[in-house]
């Protein structure tokens, strides 16, 4: 994976983000980081030792906050906090972030030398925020990121051109280069919106293939005339494992009530339907009441920190 260049810079307190992470004076304790990247906007974790037995770095009670790119405050360092860590960002990049206990042995999982086990409650907060990813840094991109940077959603767009890139470094938004666009798509949280638009047409198609194939994102947007429609859906249908997801394609993406060609225009067209997605999609969520997931969850932790006690005392 190519490395990030994250241009997104919001003041908060002391504190700014800025390159991907948060940066201030002094270093943030687990409610500061929530504070701030509540107000950011980014996705992240909290973890808290619920129980534990023996000898462990913390005790019940300690937590921890992990980002996708930094974790403040601290479980007492180690493999453990390691392991943590890892399971936490591979729970945030992924789009599998549902609230769970872990449960590690110091000594026989983790090796080391306390001795103790301790279980980890992980608890995920603002996952549900849309993410958005743009293919193209053109004019009608960065108006659209003008747009989308004062929406709750995150942003990122992907480009082989840094000079282009570049130029987009003022709409605070996360700017990803890569000489093979293509190859972000694999590595893209599942359920994100995906905008094509870039100055290529091969490879909006490659894009579009690529994304399709996926089969797990909430939207493929493409932009270009009803020509390009008719010619790209002929050949995905010829090169797609089912025919039938050629129907999951927007193309051409924005509403038509929204006249105009001009890239401001273009742009105020797909920001409106993909805000119109975003209603629509949450919506359609049918999950379990979070109260009654607490309640589980709590039910489960007093479970365990009555074995922990009785492998103890045992």
């Amino acid at each position: 994976m190519s490395n990030m260049n994250d241009s997104h810079t919001k003041i908060s307190g002391t504190h700014t983000f800025t390159n991907g992470k948060i940066t201030g004076t002094h270093t943030l304790d687990w409610l500061s980081a929530c504070q701030q990247l509540n107000q950011l906007g980014y996705p992240y974790c909290v973890a808290t030792v619920l129980a534990h037995a023996g000898s462990v770095p913390r005790a019940s009670g300690a937590k921890m906050v992990i980002s996708s790119t930094e974790q403040f405050d601290t479980l007492g360092g180690g493999h453990l906090e390691y392991q943590v860590i890892e399971h936490a960002r591979n729970a945030l990049n992924q789009g599998n972030a549902e609230m769970g206990i872990v449960r590690f042995a110091l000594a026989a999982d983790l090796g080391q030398c306390c001795g103790g086990a301790v279980q980890v409650l992980f608890e995920y907060f603002q996952t549900d925020t849309p993410h958005v990813v743009i293919f193209g840094a053109g004019h009608v991109s960065a108006n659209l990121c003008s747009i989308l940077s004062h929406l709750p959603c995150r942003v990122m767009v992907v480009d082989s051109r840094q000079e282009w890139l570049d130029k987009l470094a003022s709409t605070g938004v996360t700017l990803q280069h890569h000489p093979d666009p293509q190859a972000e798509i694999s590595l893209l949280p599942s359920g994100s919106y995906l905008v094509i638009m870039t100055h290529d047409h091969q490879l909006d198609y490659s894009l579009c293939k690529a994304a399709l194939s996926e089969q797990r994102f909430a939207f493929v947007g493409l932009i270009g005339s009803q020509g390009k429609k008719q010619r790209f859906f002929y050949r995905l249908k010829e090169d797609l494992a089912d025919p039938q997801w050629t129907e999951q394609l927007t193309c051409p993406i924005g509403l038509d009530t929204v006249p105009g060609k001009l890239p401001m225009q273009v742009a105020v067209s797909i920001a409106g339907q993909l805000i119109q997605r975003f209603a629509m999609d949450k919506a359609s969520e049918h999950t379990e009441p979070k109260e009654s997931q607490l309640a589980l969850h709590w039910q489960h932790a007093n479970e365990v920190r009555k074995q922990l006690r009785e492998a103890h005392h045992g």
